[in-house]
This record gives structure tokens, sequence and C-alpha cells, in this order.
């Protein structure tokens, strides 16, 4: 009977599968789905605060012998004096290359090693992240290495001198990358003398100290101020209390961020041209954008999108390098950063001879998307692809709990990804070009231009030079990365 039963069914779904085939074979463009229907997680079913105020985002997944943990300090470089830049750096470095007071770097790594784990930190803009990953076996043991090099790094001076010296060796040959180059001037001249542009120099680097790092780590790393992430093959409620068991002794202190302005220059609209003896441009024309917290954020994705940030579809892509031939890098793209306006740029690397031609043929695609509406098809494709991928959002559980986590330390709402696809969806063609014509600004263009500028000026046969019919040229010196002294 079971028998019977089985190749009963095995029919069943041949017939249906040959009938859903013979359905959809005339045109690909014919096949039909039924919508895709995905509810984001409440992030309230996971956020649990534990001792001291530390709060956490914790989720349990059985379905492999893992734990992934993450802790989100709320520090980076932006709180950094000018006079100690570079301390980010070492800070990252040396968390844990430098040890504890029980344990030196060393022995921390090769025990992570030996267990198959992985435990790793960085230093951002404006938060910092220790990141691990163990077998749930040894669990218990990472969690204490976990919150000994959170708790107690030592910054021990042989790794410090090792940090150092990696990092001034690195500055040596900052001026050499082209793109590195344009991305640090253009931020440059458009947010000017501001902790958000600071470099370190070799002065300020060698005179930082193992007491510098400890007096930056006893100020910003402790409970209230860090979320934790977590996610894998524990019990909740288990974890909870080995996680108490650390912040349980671990004191608060008052903490007062520094205050920082949102006072930026307003640059002369123009060409800032970067001489360097290549024989390609390195471009970017815009200027100050946007916080992702303003209400046009979900527009000017959706605007940006077609405009330049969409790969292949994209107008920009289209013109400069589709139809033109002129480019394989290029686009328009809104940089973000938290508490601070980011950046609109077009970009571009082309032939130093066709660097004029890319640049009118994106300043066209800025006019044009502000004057004309964009078509129902454009719309349609962008749409499409904030909805489809939005579970990108979502791919792990330890990345669902780290953004959740990274949205409570931002200050943004808790229902920021159920409301989400509706506000993408909102969107219209009226919106976006209202938009574009809000944040895409053409009397405020700064065009920065990495390369060699005789034959940059000279251009080509559909865009002869010189520059200056793009706007006023400004010959940009680059500062000596070492000394923070113009290089003659």
């Amino acid at each position: 009977m079971k028998n019977l039963t089985a190749a009963i069914l095995v029919i069943l779904l041949a017939f249906s599968s040959f009938s859903l085939v013979s359905a959809q074979v005339n045109k690909p463009e014919e096949l039909k789905f039924p919508p895709l229907k995905f509810e984001p997680p409440n992030p309230a079913d996971f956020r649990v605060v534990l001792a001291n105020g530390l709060r956490a985002y914790i989720r349990e997944m059985r379905a492999l012998p893992i734990v992934n943990i993450t802790a989100i300090i709320n520090t980076g470089k932006l709180y950094v004096p000018k006079e100690k830049a570079g301390l980010d750096t070492l800070l990252s470095e040396c968390l844990i290359k430098g040890g504890t007071r029980t344990r030196t770097g060393q022995e921390i790594e090769e025990r992570i090693d030996f267990l198959g784990g992985t435990l790793n930190f960085s230093v951002g803009e404006r938060t910092a992240t220790l990141s691990m990953s163990v077998l749930s076996k040894d669990l218990d043991e990472g969690l204490a290495i976990f919150f000994d090099v959170l708790m107690n790094p030592e910054f021990r001076e042989d790794s410090l001198n090792l940090a150092r010296g990696r990092l001034i060796e690195q500055m040596r040959s900052a001026n050499d990358n082209p793109s590195l180059v344009l991305n640090r001037e253009f931020q440059k001249v458009l947010y000017g003398e501001h902790p958000l542009t600071y470099e370190a120099t070799r002065a300020t680097v060698e005179g930082l100290t193992q007491a510098d790092l400890k007096a930056f780590h006893g100020k910003y790393f402790f409970p209230k101020n860090i979320i934790l992430a977590a996610a894998g093959d524990f019990s909740r409620e288990q974890l909870k209390t080995k996680i108490n068991k650390y912040a349980g002794r671990w004191s608060n202190r008052s903490l007062s961020f520094p205050a920082i302005g949102k006072n930026f220059p307003e640059p002369e609209p123009g060409v800032y041209f970067i001489q360097k003896k290549i024989n390609q441009g390195y471009v970017s024309v815009g200027h100050l954008g946007i916080e992702d917290t303003n209400p046009d954020y979900f527009a000017v994705q959706v605007m940006n999108f077609i405009l330049g940030g969409g790969s292949f579809t994209s107008r920009i892509t289209s013109k400069v390098r589709s139809d033109e031939g002129l480019a394989y890098n290029t686009g328009s793209r809104f940089t973000y950063r938290w508490g601070f306006p980011g950046t609109f740029s077009g970009y571009v690397q082309t032939k130093s001879e066709t660097v004029g031609y890319a640049i009118s043929l994106i300043l066209k695609e800025f006019d044009r998307i502000r004057k004309e509406p964009v078509s129902e098809a454009e719309m349609e494709t962008a749409i499409n692809y904030y909805l489809e991928s939005f579970a990108d959002f979502f791919q792990s559980p330890i990345a669902t709990m780290v953004n959740f986590a990274n949205l409570e330390l931002q200050g943004k709402p808790m229902n920021y990804y159920s409301t989400y696809l509706d506000k993408i969806r909102a969107v219209t063609r009226d919106r976006v070009m209202e938009v574009a014509r809000k944040y895409i600004q053409p009397e405020k263009m700064v065009i920065m231009i990495v390369g060699d500028f005789e034959p940059c000026n000279k251009g080509s046969e559909k865009f002869p030079g010189p520059l200056e019919r793009l706007g006023k040229i400004h010959r940009v010196k680059l500062l000596d990365p070492l000394t923070g002294q113009l290089v003659e």
C-alpha cells in the first residue's frame, strides 16, 4: 500500500511539473511566479539587558555547532584628538596582539587557532568591533578569552612598536594610489579641517604610548557603551548567565562624547586637479550629500540607482561605459556616515584625453535626471532591486543581530526593517525628480581629478580642452604623509 501511494505521488508530481513546463514554453518573460513574501524578524524578540546595563541581541540557531559573538563599542576614529591621530589604527592592531594582563597576544592567537576559531578587532569612524567565532563545545573558553581581551587589554610595548612601525611604513605610500588620493582629497575639500578628515603623521604616531591606548580604552570600553550581538548553537538563557559572569564585575563610567560640529565649508565650484604622471584620470564630481536619517533617503536611493548606482542598468554606466566605451569603472553614489552628511558624486576612471568628455557626460546625466521624468521601466527595475535584495540584510543569524544592534546604537527606529519595503514601494517617478532637483546641485559641483594635467587638459575630439570649460581650475598640492607639510 505504501509503495502504491508513493508511486501515485511521483506520477502526480511528474504530471504537475510537465503541465507547469508546458505552460511556459513560449518566452522566458511569460514565466509567472507567486510574489515573494518575507517578514523581517522583530528586534524586540532578541533584545535583552544584561548585568550592568550591557545590551545584547541574542538568537539561538542550532543548525551548526558554532557560536558567533560580536561586541560593538560606541567609539572610533572620530573621537581621536588631532594631536593623537593614528591612535585608532594602533588600537586596531594591538587590542588582541598586545595581550591582556594574564595572556600575551601570541598566546591568545595560538589558543584561538587551536580551537579552530577566529577573533578579530577593528576600529571604524564611530564604532569599534570585536568579533569571535568558536565551536559551541569551546564556548566557555572562547568567552573567557573574548571578555579578557575586551576588558583587560595590556597593549604591550613589543606589539605597539611593531604596529607603530607598520603604520609609518604604510604612510610612506599614502600618495601613491590614485584612487585613495582621490577619495581622501575629495573629502578634504568637502569637509575641510574636521575630525572626519584628520590624518596621522609620523610625529603623532611616534608620540603615541601604551598609556594613550589604555586611556582611550578606559574611557570608552564599559558595559553601557557596548551592545553585543550573538547567534549560534547555545541556550539563550545559559548564554545570558555566562555573559553576566563577566559583565557583572565590569564597572561603568560616566562619559561625555566630544562635541563635533557640522559646519562644513562651501568650496568654490570648479576643477580641483592633482598632478600625477599617469596615463589615466581618476575623477569624482559632486558635493556633500545627506544623512541616512533624512526622510528623503529611500527616494534618493531609488533615484541614484537609476542615475548611476544600478550597475549596468544605470544611466551613467550605460552612457559612459556601454555607449561611449570610455571607462570600465563609472557610476554615481551617495555615501553615508553616522551623524553627518555623506557625499554625493559621479565617478569615472578613463584615459587622460577623454577625462573632460567623460565628465561632460556625467554632468549631462545629472542635468537630465533633474529635468526629465524617469521611465516606468527604470522605476520598475530600481524598485524591484531594493525589494528583491531586502533579504540580504538577514543573510545570517549573526548579521541580523549585528544589524539590530547597530540600529539601536545609532538611534534609528527599531521598525526600520519592518517599514523598509513600504517606503521603497512608496517612491514614485515624481518623487525621483523631486529629490534629484533637491540633492543634485549643479551650482556646487566640485570636480576632483587625479591625473596628468597636460593630456587631460588637451582633451579629445569630442571634448577638446581646456578643462577650464568645466569650471575654474584649482591646482591641489598634496601633503607629505609623514610630515603633514606640503610636498615641494
